[in-house]
């Protein structure tokens, strides 16, 4: 009967030991997707893509309640980088590499566009370029277009390109307009009529009642600053 006893107890010990080892080691897979969903964090706001490396399946780390997850140091979150996976509780440190390629955006027009024209958020979308030879000056946000001026017409889909806009005039030719004459110490009101058109921060002249042309720049509001 004892030596049924001590067999048997050394035979559960045969069979526990390879399980209580697999407990206490790390699970690799897991270490993986709580790298992915950093990057993905990270990347949240860019037209950005990745691919992670793999870790050596052969790897057998202390097991970690907490693993974390970091850039490694000095890496760019760009092209070819790296993280940091580690557990100071359990005293181990890797590093995994991650390749993030950056889609390169385009503003296009979103239907046909006439020449002054001032564009809204319905008149333009963001595309993807493919080949860098085309982002020469090519706008990469919609905000530097919308509230510009068509310098030109432009087909739908075309490529909207900083030459292709300007800022709408805010004054125009023969226009009353509010001259705010400003100087050290003073600040003096009256009204003109233009004598020509003008964006907001472009140079205007202005023809006061007197007779008398002054030249100011034009404001946000259409009128007009002269300063002394």
């Amino acid at each position: 009967m004892q030596k049924r006893l001590i067999a048997l107890s050394l035979l559960l010990g045969l069979l526990l030991h390879p399980l209580e080892l697999l407990a206490a080691t790390q699970n690799l897979v897991a270490l993986e997707q709580a790298a992915r969903r950093f990057v993905e964090q990270e990347l949240r706001f860019r037209p950005a893509t990745f691919t992670l490396g793999r870790l050596d399946p052969r790897l057998a780390l202390p097991a970690c309640e907490q693993p974390q997850v970091s850039w490694s140091a000095g890496a760019v979150p760009s092209g070819n980088s790296s993280l940091d996976l580690s557990c100071p509780a359990a005293g181990w440190s890797l590093r995994l590499p991650v390749t993030i390629a950056e889609k390169r955006m385009g503003v296009v027009a979103a239907r046909p566009l006439k020449a002054g024209e001032l564009l809204t958020p319905d008149d333009v979308r963001l595309a993807e370029m493919t080949s860098p030879a085309l982002s020469r000056n090519v706008l990469n946000r919609l905000d530097q277009a919308i509230g510009q001026s068509m310098r030109s017409s432009v087909p739908a889909g075309a490529w909207l390109r900083s030459f292709m806009l300007q800022q709408p005039d805010v004054i125009r030719t023969n226009q009353r307009v509010k001259v705010l004459a400003q100087g050290d110490g003073f600040v003096a009101t009256a009204e003109g009529t233009a004598r020509g058109n003008a964006a907001v921060g472009e140079s205007v002249r202005v023809r006061m009642a007197s007779g008398r042309e002054v030249s100011g720049v034009a404001q946000v509001d259409g009128s007009v600053l002269v300063s002394y």
